[in-house]
């Protein structure tokens, strides 16, 4: 700290007279000299902030793509020479973008790093996320149950390393059979030619990502009328929209166009559920019954389709970065710098970014020599957005077995060609 306040005073004529205030006005002098970015934790969404202007008693931050949500306390966090240090805040003033919050009075939660990162520049590695739950984030312990005790085989094969996709359709089709024999996989394509209801029905799934779930295709309520679950949905607010664009009238016409579409082609009762990879929606999956089949399709068991597209959606994009992660391993994950504690790595593309923030556990490959592959898992908890890439800090909580000491020789070898410059 000493040797911080030192720095600091050469640049700043502002004098430290040994309270907890100055120091961490100090802090946060140091961060907008250095232009550093650092989270701000708000509703524990973590955000990335970065030092505006610094007044007597307040700090004004920038922080992009701030929505306010009622709270007027938050979550400081950043690193200093070493240092891990965290604040709770108070916001004094919203401007958009532009946050002031009163600066703190005292040292709240400080902790030395134990373990410094060293840069490197020519350290890759490969990586894969695991399992923690469906939705990501914290665990969901009671979904998880409920998941892997309804879909047994989708779960075992999903905590694979390497997952394979021709064992997933397989389980995937198997499990949609128990709903109906009759059902479509469908994945966007550009298509040269799509009836007015084809396009509709894309967009709908594109932009709502919506279980859409109609009971009776025999009754036009059963597509504009709103239906009452949080998880499958009639195309109510569709019909609304479109009542808003072009009239009720119109609306209404093109609705009952489509039931007796529908209807002509014998169907009873549909639900179709969206297939995304990452969170953008790629396909769906269609279960529907005939009246050739005499039965409806139950809300338990749209449900059904619903969770199955889940928990399949998650599969498709754990073998996507897996496969992006393995063949283009140099271009999309460097390595920044490492330490014994955790290391920094680099990405480039975004919808991997904004996914990694919910399912934020992943195991690491690292071929540290050639005949020595690391393998860590770890907990990202750091996500720094530079532009044109992307930065994400990791912390380890598990090893294969004397992996860390080959770590400590690399660092030790690496830290001693550094001091020797």
């Amino acid at each position: 700290m000493q040797e911080l306040i030192t720095i600091l005073e050469s640049y700043f004529e502002e004098t430290i007279i040994g309270s907890d205030v100055n120091i961490v006005k100090h802090l946060f002098y140091y961060l907008k000299a250095d232009n550093r970015e650092f989270e701000f934790i708000y509703e524990e969404e973590p955000l990335i902030a970065a030092v505006e202007d610094i007044q007597t008693s307040t700090v004004m931050l920038t922080i992009p793509d701030f929505v306010e949500k009622g709270s007027r306390r938050a979550r400081v966090r950043f690193e200093v020479m070493n240092i891990n240090y965290q604040f709770e805040v108070v916001i004094n003033d919203i401007h958009h973008d532009r946050i002031i919050i009163r600066t703190p009075t005292e040292l709240q939660s400080y902790q030395l790093r134990t373990n410094k990162r060293i840069p490197v520049d020519d350290l890759f590695m490969n990586f894969i996320i695991l399992f923690r739950s469906l939705a990501g984030g914290s665990r969901e312990v009671g979904k998880n149950l409920y998941a892997e005790s309804r879909f047994p085989n989708l779960m075992k094969e999903i905590r694979r390393d390497r997952p394979d996709l021709k064992l997933l359709n397989l389980i995937l089709t198997e499990a949609i059979q128990k709903v109906s024999k009759d059902y479509d996989i469908v994945f966007f394509k550009d298509a040269d030619f799509q009836t007015d209801a084809e396009k509709f029905l894309e967009n709908a799934i594109r932009e709502t990502g919506k279980t859409f779930y109609v009971a009776d295709c025999n009754s036009i309520d059963s597509y504009i009328k709103e239906y009452k679950s949080d998880v499958l949905f009639s195309f109510s607010w569709e019909y609304q929209s479109m009542c808003n664009e072009i009239g009720e009238e119109l609306a209404f016409e093109f609705f009952e166009t489509i039931r007796k579409n529908e209807s002509r082609n014998f169907f009873v009762s549909y639900v179709i559920a969206p297939i995304r990879l990452y969170d953008d929606v790629v396909g769906y999956i269609k279960a529907y019954s005939t009246a050739m089949d005499r039965f409806t399709i139950a809300p338990t068991q749209a449900m059904y389709v619903h969770e199955l597209s889940e928990i399949i959606s998650y599969a498709f994009t754990k073998v996507a970065i897996q496969v992006g992660s393995f063949e283009t391993m140099q271009s999309t994950t460097r390595v920044v710098d490492i330490s014994l504690d955790g290391l920094l790595f680099e990405i480039h593309d975004r919808r991997l970014f904004q996914y990694l923030k919910r399912h934020n556990i992943i195991k690491m490959f690292i071929p540290l020599r050639r005949e020595r592959m690391l393998i860590l898992r770890g907990e990202i908890i750091r996500f720094l957005d530079r532009g044109d890439y992307f930065h994400l800090g990791v912390n380890y909580f598990s090893a294969a077995p004397d992996d860390l000491l080959y770590l400590e020789e690399f660092l030790f070898e690496k830290s001693m060609k550094i001091l020797s410059e």
